[in-house]
């Protein structure tokens, strides 16, 4: 629900209306709703549906609307009627609700009442009726039988009902609308949060509210430090007061990403706008009851969940910032589930702040803003880089046969009809696996469906369907749980199947298998979901080739693109090339010795902080032996493998600006430290990354290289090169974040002198020295601290 300015027009849903002024109870109430029900009861509407239309005289999922005029604001209203018996008399609408109790314990509910009635009101408005009959039908999904309610209205009942609804409504709005005009006010006085513009920073304001105003795509590459957060914030905000927009989203890779969306934010705020903003944390990551089921009998934060609801909803009245801190803070006060609080919290401010997947992932979208789409939305598109390879992880599935095998073990003495469609599942895998071998390869690729596979699998989820809704708390219902997604989201994903997507099983260990339906190109899908926008602004520091991310993304390099300068002065930045090292895999053992030599001259050149990046762990490893030997333990800080938020923030914490000896912090490319962290000054003060980053030669890389090679790209750059240049311009990235740094970055790779990757490097880079020899190194590094010393 939004405002369209400057008219005081108000759009909800039905569905939202009733649940907003009368629902009561528990988040998950038993039978109803829940984490299952909404896949769980799918079929059973379908499935009724389907034999009403048989019989004729029946219009099923009939959209309905209205405008309803209360003083001095409208309500555009709008829903989905499940079915109309459009030849009964009087006409009746029917509206379905699936269930796991028995029939016999069922009672019509006071909410499913109301959204009928709502739903009548506008049928018989649009229809010209003077009355209607109401049917509320149950639908049992284990017996599959009906139990159904009747009821008559009279349409000015009808109508009384509606006005007692939109009465509350429309009070909370005008708190609502209050807020938003106070805004828009300051909006309108507003100037940039900072005394100047960086050079670029103005370029880039321009061109984002130029794409929203155009209503188009933008494609911006800003090296880092230019201030990109504030450059695509402030005229997003600008085109929020003019009504242009009506919520932005601002969309990461990291939570990194948030925490500076958040800061600027707050830098906005103190420059005098009163502007309301959610930052959406993962349910996992935010669950305030670890390990127990969502449901109200263990779960206190999800019992009577939306009568406290109302309550900590009259915070949107009192504060701008709803960070994970402050959504955690108020979920105790209140006891509410902090995801489902923020997801409500959503509908009432101007920014949601969150993970890609609430926009572009097919599981996990936000359906509440995005499936009827009335709205002009903003998607501010953060590290952009990272949306490619994550956007393939969105639209593909993947089952494992060794997990299809402990779960058939586990449920076998208590589900033997569950346990039967399992070992379907194991059998059409075990079929696959046999190809596998005799075709003598480790993988068996296909560009048709696993017709047989696919068909246990919908054995199985109908099985589990029929069991999951009865909701029956016992050991192996998580496990259980779990597999039925997984199963769903293979399904789902046959259904988008098509010549961007192949087949694949390969052997994993002695016995196991990985089918996997993988999305070679995700762009048709990520270019549905901008669709939900007005418009969309991908930026990142290392968004090079725009071709090549231009064509992933949307599937065309046609959009508007800028690409900025870096606003520090290029004697800030030493750019040292050493190109007499192979880091190929081949050679690689062979160049140990000679890294370690050079990261020791490196470091020995001027004191302070530095980061090393390396093309895996087991090269990490072998440097960090070699300079164990010859530095104490606490100079060397190293990644672990599978570090925690706590363990990340230790090892940043080390990266301060008083050590009185040098740091050497290490590495991977591409990995947590690689992008994303903000040491600025003399936090660090040089950056060495070794190798181009190629990712590491697999499978599904050497899929994306034939598929497009056969597209007439060049197959291996989008596959291998291209990724791997940008995880080297992000690592170098580190080193100079503001206009007082100054600091090294010394690449260490034989191909990177090579013309193929040069005329790739962002604008910043083109002044970069070719050394051959650590006595050379030595002494481009003396001269740039030397002359660093004496600038200051």
């Amino acid at each position: 629900p939004t405002m369209m300015n400057p008219s005081p027009l108000l759009k909800t849903s039905v569905r939202e209306l009733v649940e907003f002024v009368l629902r009561e109870g528990d988040l998950v109430a038993a039978g109803f709703g829940g984490p299952d029900s909404a896949q769980l009861g799918t079929q059973g509407h379908r499935q009724l549906q389907k034999s009403r239309l048989a019989d004729g005289g029946y219009e099923a999922e009939v959209p309905v609307s209205c405008l309803v005029e209360a003083e001095g604001l409208s309500l555009d209203l709008h829903g989905r009627i499940d079915g109309i018996f459009t030849t009964a008399q009087p006409v009746t609408l029917e509206e379905i609700k699936t269930t796991s109790q028995p029939l016999s314990q069922v009672v019509a509910d006071p909410l499913h009442w109301a959204q009928a009635q709502c739903y009548a009101y506008m049928y018989a408005r649009q229809h010209d009726l003077t009355d209607m009959r109401v049917q509320l039908t149950y639908y049992q999904v284990d017996s599959r039988e009906v139990k159904h309610f009747e009821r008559d209205f009279a349409f000015e009942e009808l109508a009384d009902f509606l006005t007692g609804l939109v009465t509350p409504y429309l009070d909370w709005f005008r708190q609502v609308l209050a807020g938003r005009e106070r805004r828009d006010q300051a909006i309108g006085q507003l100037d940039f949060p900072y005394p100047a513009y960086r050079p670029g920073q103005r370029d880039m304001a321009v061109a984002v509210y130029r794409a929203i105003r155009n209503q188009g795509q933008l494609f911006i590459q800003a090296p880092t430090g230019l201030g990109k957060t504030i450059a695509a914030l402030f005229p997003a905000v600008k085109a929020l007061g003019q009504g242009l927009v009506t919520k932005i989203f601002y969309l990461t890779a990291k939570t990194s990403g948030q925490v500076v969306a958040e800061q600027t934010l707050d830098e906005l705020r103190r420059a005098g706008l009163p502007l309301k903003s959610v930052t959406l944390t993962a349910k996992e990551k935010i669950c305030l009851s670890p390990g127990v089921d969502c449901e109200p009998v263990g779960c206190p934060f999800a019992r009577n969940y939306f009568s406290k609801l109302r309550l900590a909803l009259a915070e949107v009245h009192r504060q701008d910032a709803f960070t994970r801190p402050v959504i955690t803070d108020l979920a105790r006060r209140y006891e509410l589930c902090p995801f489902e609080f923020s997801l409500d919290l959503s509908l009432w401010v101007d920014c949601i702040i969150g993970d890609y997947n609430y926009a572009f992932d097919p599981r996990v979208y936000l359906k509440r803003f995005f499936n009827y789409v009335s709205e002009p939305y903003l998607f501010l598109i953060d590290e952009a880089h990272n949306l490619p390879d994550r956007a393939r992880a969105m639209y593909s599935a993947e089952l494992n046969k060794q997990d299809v095998l402990a779960l058939r073990k586990l449920v076998k003495p208590h589900l033997p009809e569950v346990a039967k469609t399992l070992a379907a599942i194991n059998q059409a895998l075990l079929v696959k696996r046999k190809q596998v071998e005799a075709g003598e390869q480790a993988a068996l690729v296909e560009t048709e469906l696993p017709t047989a596979l696919l068909e246990a699998v919908e054995q199985f989820s109908r099985q589990a369907e029929t069991w999951l809704a009865q909701n029956q708390p016992t050991s192996f219902r998580p496990g259980v749980l779990d597999f039925y997604f997984q199963c769903q989201n293979y399904l789902r994903m046959a259904d988008l199947f098509g010549p961007n997507y192949v087949s694949y099983f390969e052997r994993r260990g002695k016995t196991g298998l990985n089918a996997k339906l993988f999305c070679l190109d995700p762009a048709p899908f990520l270019q549905a979901a901008l669709e939900r926008s007005r418009a969309a602004v991908f930026f990142s520091a290392t968004l090079l080739p725009l071709d090549y991310f231009q064509q992933v993304l949307t599937g065309a390099a046609t959009a508007p693109r800028l690409v900025l300068r870096s606003p520090f002065p290029a004697k800030n930045l030493n750019l040292l090339i050493h190109n007499r090292v192979s880091t190929l895999y081949a050679d690689r053992a062979g160049s140990y010795d000679t890294v370690a030599a050079l990261i020791e001259t490196v470091c020995a050149a001027q004191p302070g902080n530095y980061l090393v990046f390396f093309p895996s762990y087991v090269y990490l490893t072998e440097i960090a032996q070699r300079l164990q030997e010859r530095w104490p333990a606490p100079q060397l800080l190293i990644q672990e493998r599978g570090m925690n938020e706590d363990a990340r923030r230790e090892f940043l914490a080390r990266f301060d600006a008083a050590n009185a000896e040098t740091l050497v912090g290490l590495a991977v490319l591409g990995g947590i430290f690689g992008e994303g962290i903000d040491l600025v000054g003399e936090r660090l003060i040089g950056a060495i990354v070794v190798g181009v980053g190629l990712p590491q030669l697999c499978l599904e890389r050497d899929l994306l290289k034939t598929y497009f090679d056969h597209q007439q790209q060049a197959g291996f750059a989008y596959a291998y090169q291209y990724p791997g240049l940008n995880r080297v311009m992000q690592a170098a990235g580190r080193v100079i974040r503001t206009e007082q740094d100054r600091g090294a970055i010394v690449l260490i790779d034989a191909r990177l002198t090579q013309a193929r990757y040069t005329r790739l490097f962002p604008l910043e880079w083109r002044h970069f020295q070719v050394v051959q020899t650590p006595a050379e190194l030595e002494a481009k590094l003396a001269r740039f601290w030397q002359a660093r010393v004496t600038s200051t």
